[in-house]
C-alpha cells in the first residue's frame, strides 16, 4: 500500500457523516440537474472569463445552478468550505477539513450550442482527499438523466446498481473498438511510445472531464486521458473511479503518480485555498492494468516549467 493510500485511509471521516455527504451531492446534482435541462435551448446570456471571444465562457445558468447547489450544502452543514467554479470570493481562507467542490455545468461550450454532452458535479473533499460524490448528465431513457455517486468505502452506484470500471485484458493494451477519451492536443503534449501506437482505442474528445470520468467508471469507456483541469472538474470523479474499482493517476517530471486529491493544500498558509483554486493538471482514469500501460507508454512534453508547477503542487 502506498504512503498516499495510507493516509488517505487513516484520515477518512466515519460513514454516518460520509453517508449525508453522499445523499446530499445526489440531491444537489439532481436538483441542480432538472434546473439546467428547464434552460437547455433557451434564451442564454453568455459572458466572458477571458481576453479572448469563447475561450472560457459562463451562463447566467451555470451561476444560478451553482448557486442552488451551494444553498443546498450550506442548509446540511453550515461549516463546510465551498470551492466552486463560478463566482469564486474575493478573500479565501485557509481550507477546512470539509470542502465541497462544484462544477455546475461541465462543458458549458456544449450546453450552449445544445449538446447534451455536459454534467453536473459535486464533490466532497476531506483533508484533500475525494470522499464523496455525484455526477449528473442527461440521457436517454425515461428519466432522461443519469446519476452515479460514491462514497469512500462503499462502491459505486446507479440507479441501485453498483457499477465497476471495465477491466483490461491481459496486460491492459487499450481495444480497439472500445471508447476511450483523450484531449484534442494528444500528440502536441504527449509523446506516444511504440507499444501504444495504434492501440489508444476508439478515441472521443467529448469536452467534458465530468461526463468521461462518469463514462470510466461504469464501464462505457475503457479510459479517460483527461485535458488541463480543476479542482472541481475532478472532485467527484476521482472518488467516482476508485470506488469503481479504478485508479486515477496525474504525470509529472518523475513518470505518473496515482492521486486521490489535493492534500498538499490542507495547511493553514495564507493562499493554499486559492492555489488549490487555480491548480491544474492532466487525469488519467482507468482500470488498474490499463492505467499502467498507458502512462507507461505516455510521456508528457507539455512546457517544463508549468509541468514541474503542477507535478509540485501535488506531492508537495
Amino acid at each position: 500500500m502506498t504512503e498516499q493510500k495510507q493516509q488517505s485511509a487513516a484520515e477518512l471521516p466515519d460513514d454516518v457523516t460520509l453517508q449525508a455527504a453522499e445523499q446530499l451531492a445526489v440531491r444537489a446534482v439532481t436538483a441542480a440537474g432538472a434546473f439546467i435541462s428547464e434552460r437547455f435551448g433557451g434564451p442564454l446570456e453568455v459572458m466572458q472569463k477571458a481576453d479572448r471571444d469563447g475561450v472560457d465562457i459562463v451562463t447566467d445558468v451555470d451561476k444560478a445552478s451553482q448557486n442552488l447547489i451551494v444553498s443546498m450544502i450550506e442548509e446540511r452543514f453550515p461549516d463546510h468550505q465551498i470551492l466552486g467554479e463560478e463566482d469564486p470570493p474575493e478573500n479565501e481562507p485557509p481550507p477546512e477539513d470539509f470542502v465541497w467542490a462544484i462544477d455546475p455545468i461541465d462543458g458549458t461550450k456544449n450546453f450552449v450550442n445544445g449538446s447534451t454532452t455536459h454534467a453536473v458535479s459535486v464533490g466532497l473533499l476531506y483533508r484533500g482527499v475525494s470522499v464523496a460524490g455525484a455526477i449528473w448528465t442527461p440521457w436517454p431513457g425515461e428519466k432522461g438523466y443519469a446519476l452515479i455517486h460514491a462514497r469512500s468505502g462503499n462502491g459505486t452506484w446507479m440507479d441501485g446498481t453498483r457499477v465497476r470500471v471495465n477491466g483490461a485484458k491481459g496486460e491492459g493494451v487499450p481495444e480497439a473498438g472500445r471508447l476511450a477519451a483523450v484531449p484534442g492536443g494528444l500528440r502536441g503534449s504527449f509523446d506516444i511510445e511504440k507499444p501504444l501506437q495504434g492501440n489508444l482505442g476508439e478515441l472521443r474528445m467529448t469536452g467534458s472531464t465530468c461526463y468521461e470520468m462518469m463514462m470510466v467508471a461504469t464501464g462505457s469507456m475503457q479510459y479517460a486521458l483527461n485535458g488541463y483541469s480543476s479542482v472541481w472538474d475532478y472532485a467527484a470523479g476521482l472518488v467516482l473511479v476508485r470506488e469503481a474499482g479504478g485508479v486515477s493517476m496525474t504525470p509529472g517530471p518523475n513518470g505518473w503518480r496515482e492521486i486521490t486529491g489535493w492534500q498538499q493544500f490542507f495547511t493553514k498558509e495564507p493562499d493554499a485555498f486559492k492555489q488549490m483554486r487555480s491548480w491544474k493538471g492532466n487525469i488519467l482514469s482507468s482500470s488498474h492494468t490499463t492505467a499502467k500501460f498507458v502512462s507507461t507508454n505516455l510521456t508528457p512534453k507539455r512546457r517544463p516549467g508549468l509541468l514541474r508547477r503542477a507535478w509540485r503542487n501535488v506531492t508537495s
